[in-house]
């Protein structure tokens, strides 16, 4: 991975170079600055070839000095769709679609060659290597989550004193929790694509059950409610605090980060929980089929949820770990009388020796003047570099809506907290979603999202909060509030009409 002055760019991968912001262009930053990315990127990158070699060992498609999964070209992240096609051919019966259907909005897939694909005996071995490392995740997140809070802790003490060494220790401390959060955050993210289609073969061959995934793939409490409760007050590095910040980009105060934060107004928790005595439909569907059925229908839908729910508790430890970098480098840059506004162009690596190497900064100015030409420049959602570096792939593909959590609602649309009438039900409709409007959703009856897929975090919580969602609508930026909508959260179909 090239780590020299003045390149932001990242060097893409020699044979698979079709890149697609995917997920990552839900609900990170458009933009993002070298050292966010730093914090973002490099550790997933490495996460993903840990998850690669701890299933398939040492693979020649999973190393190189390029980054494989991901890309940081004009200072956008990057998805390699290529890549990530590539290794859903590793399992048996998972294609390239299940992972676009997922995690990229339904995409047409790239091409896959064929050369390079694991033997059938290797990818059915893959399955109870990755079932092995899911099953120390929860121990591992856990173990993470005891480690950060006693971070916060010690942060906490070193700011409140001025202690250069203490702030920096919380550095060198946060780095292994931090590559270790991301890759369990990966592990969450790629196991579920498998299990979905592992499950769907089978309620295939079980009568009575087909196509009732979308019911029964919820998961039975997330971390965000937890973390809304310990918000804190501003600047005492509670648990919940990162929770006002943006949450990939620490620069989120510097020009020009700013201008890339996405922020939802939330309200405090309140999420309403489930009613005593409701049967839910999940319940109804277990209750219709004999034991054995049952048995085998209820533990692959509680696996999948209990992964949803690890999923979103690795991203909240990640976020705490990244929030406290937002809190302590320019902290530690002011300390070290670093230049003013010079930080959010190093990396880490660089950022930690930045005070015994001066000739450092000198560099970062040439990569600012970089980064200031590249955010002003149009960046496609899409990248075949393929042939000429910085052509569009599949920029004109229309999204298409769809239910990803199901149910059926009648509402008024609101856009934020204010919004909220004082009876009757209401959509909350947004370009994209992600736990920043945990809070919201129990107050509104459904969510309509322009951006999103299968596997959306927003998807998960609708799910968790049984109320029906619909992502991918491209035309939620002309709805207003007030208007008059309908959503189904199986079929996708959306119904508006327009108010007075």
């Amino acid at each position: 991975m090239r780590t020299g002055f003045p390149a932001i760019d990242v060097d893409p991968h020699p044979d698979f170079r079709i890149y697609s912001a995917g997920n990552l262009g839900e609900v990170a930053p458009q933009r993002l600055s070298p050292m966010s990315w730093s914090l973002v990127g490099t550790p997933m990158e490495r996460g993903t070839r840990r998850l690669v070699r701890q299933v398939w060992g040492t693979v020649p498609w999973a190393e190189g000095s390029h980054y494989v999964f991901l890309g940081y070209f004009g200072c956008r992240p990057y998805h390699n769709l290529s890549a990530y096609s590539h290794l859903a051919g590793q399992f048996p019966r998972v294609s390239p679609r299940d992972v676009t259907e997922a995690y990229f909005e339904g995409v047409e897939p790239p091409p896959v060659r064929s050369h390079g694909r694991e033997g059938a005996v290797r990818r059915y071995a893959a399955i109870p290597r990755m079932l092995r490392v899911w099953g120390r995740l929860n121990q591992t997140i856990n173990r993470l989550e005891e480690e950060v809070t006693v971070l916060e802790d010690l942060a906490r003490r070193a700011v409140g004193r001025g202690s250069e060494a203490g702030m920096y220790e919380v550095l060198l401390r946060a780095e292994p929790m931090l590559a270790d959060g991301w890759a369990a955050h990966i592990v969450t993210t790629s196991c579920v694509v498998p299990m979905t289609v592992a499950q769907r073969e089978l309620h295939r061959r079980v009568p009575g059950a087909g196509g009732a995934e979308a019911w029964l793939n919820r998961p039975r409490e997330l971390v965000w409610s937890r973390m809304y409760d310990a918000v804190g007050t501003p600047g005492d590095f509670a648990p919940g605090e990162f929770l006002g910040s943006s949450f990939y980009e620490v620069a989120d105060a510097d020009d020009p980060w700013q201008r890339f934060v996405v922020r939802h107004s939330s309200p405090a928790t309140g999420a309403g929980a489930r009613p005593d005595g409701v049967l839910e439909l999940d319940e109804a569907l277990w209750g219709m089929l004999p034991p054995v059925r049952r048995r085998l229908v209820q533990g692959t839908a509680r696996m999948i949820g209990d992964m949803m729910a690890a999923r979103e508790h690795s991203k909240s430890v990640v976020m705490r770990l990244l929030h406290l970098h937002r809190r302590i480098l320019p902290e530690l840059a002011a300390a070290w009388r670093l230049p003013g506004g010079r930080w959010p162009y190093l990396t880490i690596e660089e950022f930690r020796r930045a005070h015994r190497e001066p000739g450092l900064l000198e560099h970062a100015e040439q990569r600012r003047e970089e980064c200031l030409r590249a955010v002003d420049a149009p960046m496609p959602e899409h990248l075949d570099l393929t042939g000429a570096v910085g052509v569009p792939w599949g920029a004109e593909a229309r999204r298409l809506a769809r239910g990803v959590s199901p149910g059926r609602v009648t509402g008024v649309v609101v856009t934020s907290a204010d919004d909220m009438p004082e009876d009757g039900p209401c959509v909350l409709v947004c370009a994209s979603a992600d736990a920043d409007v945990a809070p919201l959703l129990g107050f509104v009856d459904g969510v309509l999202t322009q951006r999103g897929s299968e596997m959306s975090h927003i998807a998960i919580l609708a799910r968790e909060h049984r109320i029906p969602a619909v992502v991918g609508y491209a035309d939620a930026a002309a709805l207003r509030t007030g208007d008059m909508i309908t959503i189904d959260g199986r079929s996708g179909d959306v119904h508006v009409e327009p108010a007075g």
